[in-house]
């Protein structure tokens, strides 16, 4: 089943659709904090992993690396380096570099000696990586079935 907006009742409930979608980015954003010490670094984590396995959503994967268990070979992930961790962040390019350093000294981050910004292999097989996705399907799964409920969202 595939989702629309209804345009008649998102306008008619765009303040509670607004607050929704406001409290959603906010628990994803607590989600992602825990066990980091601030925004900046989540905004960079949550940057590296968009940037370099956002073409993975596009490309038709082997069933065994479509679940965390498996790690994706780093061939097939997108080159991020502290530039593009900038751009994607808002950080000027030299707190971005500053706090991917304190990251990659903490062992969070890996960098290559040509510049690759990229997560320690064996990092995201991590138990809690896993428990961190399900807590934000969670998140996303209310959600959907709150704006459904409220006439924001139908199913086409």
């Amino acid at each position: 089943m595939q989702l629309t907006i209804d345009p008649d009742g998102a306008d008619a409930t765009s303040r509670i659709t607004a607050i929704r979608v406001a409290l959603l980015s906010a628990r994803m954003m607590e989600l992602w904090r825990r066990g980091t010490r601030d925004m900046d670094t989540v905004m960079i984590l949550v940057a590296v992993v968009a940037i370099t396995a956002e073409r993975l959503t596009r490309s038709e994967l082997p069933e065994a690396q479509k679940a965390l268990e498996e790690p994706i070979p780093p061939e097939m992930m997108a080159p991020c380096n502290v530039s593009s961790i900038a751009a994607a962040t808002g950080l000027n390019r030299e707190t971005a570099r500053r706090r991917v350093k304190a990251l990659v000294d903490e062992g969070l981050l890996v960098k290559s000696d040509r510049g690759e910004i990229y997560f320690p292999p064996g990092q995201l097989q991590q138990p809690a990586a896993r428990a961190l996705i399900r807590k934000q399907l969670e998140a996303v799964t209310r959600f959907v079935n709150e704006s459904i409920r409220d006439g924001a969202l139908k199913a086409a």
